[in-house]
């Protein structure tokens, strides 16, 4: 079974431009050694502030670049998780990577920085700055998904108080689309209520009734906007 861990030589990192900016290291056992020292460094207890030190590991993960793909992604994960498991966030809900995107050339200036002169100060306020961002960023998309749910409560209430429940309005806005079996398997009704449930939103505006194959998938548009 393959590991996945980078085998083939003459691997390289290039800019938007196309220009090379980065050689990885070569070698199956280099890169797991790597990998492991840097596995080291993020559980130990050096005293840095963990968001430096998140700056620190995302760098070098990106330098050991360990995989033929995926390795950007993957480092943006390895980023939230860190901060779950320094209880800097509660859940994995930071998204990194919109940020990244937006100022790809910066980041890209910020590695190459590091690899080329050692300057640490810039790379580690970029990002100091895409966390600050991102989170005001994630407060205000999460009032405004609360501030839709009271909207789609009051709607409920309004029109067709028989169907209200809490349970109903949070399982419509734990995924962008809700379907029957949703509602059976949140013990919320048996098939035909949740039918009729679902039909009843639909018919309110609340939800869009959309049909693949035999199945119809109710989708909260509202939500999947908030969301974008």
């Amino acid at each position: 079974m393959d590991s996945g861990i980078r085998r083939a030589p003459g691997t390289v990192i290039a800019n938007p431009a196309g220009e090379v900016i980065y050689t990885p290291p070569e070698g199956e056992s280099v890169i797991r050694e790597k990998l492991a020292n840097l596995e080291s460094f993020m559980h130990s207890e050096n005293g840095l502030d963990p968001l430096v030190k998140l700056a620190a590991i995302h760098y070098q993960f990106e330098a050991i670049h360990p995989f033929p793909d995926g390795n950007g992604r993957t480092g943006r994960i390895i980023n939230i998780l860190f901060l779950v498991e320094n209880g800097l966030l509660d859940l994995p809900i930071l998204y990194l990577s919109h940020y990244i995107i937006q100022k790809k050339s910066e980041y890209y200036r910020g590695l190459r920085a590091i690899t080329e002169e050692q300057k640490w100060e810039q790379w580690v306020l970029y990002v100091l700055d895409a966390i600050e961002t991102t989170a005001y960023q994630t407060i205000e998309r999460i009032s405004h998904i609360r501030a839709l749910m009271e909207k789609f409560q009051g709607t409920i209430q309004e029109k067709v108080p028989h169907i209200y429940s809490k349970d109903l309005i949070e399982l419509v806005f734990q995924h962008p689309y809700c379907k029957i079996q949703f509602l059976i398997d949140a013990k919320i009704a048996q098939r035909q209520t949740a039918s009729q449930y679902l039909k009843t939103l639909a018919s309110l505006n609340l939800l869009n009734p959309v049909k693949r194959g035999r199945e119809i998938y109710y989708v909260n548009e509202s939500l999947i906007t908030a969301l974008s």
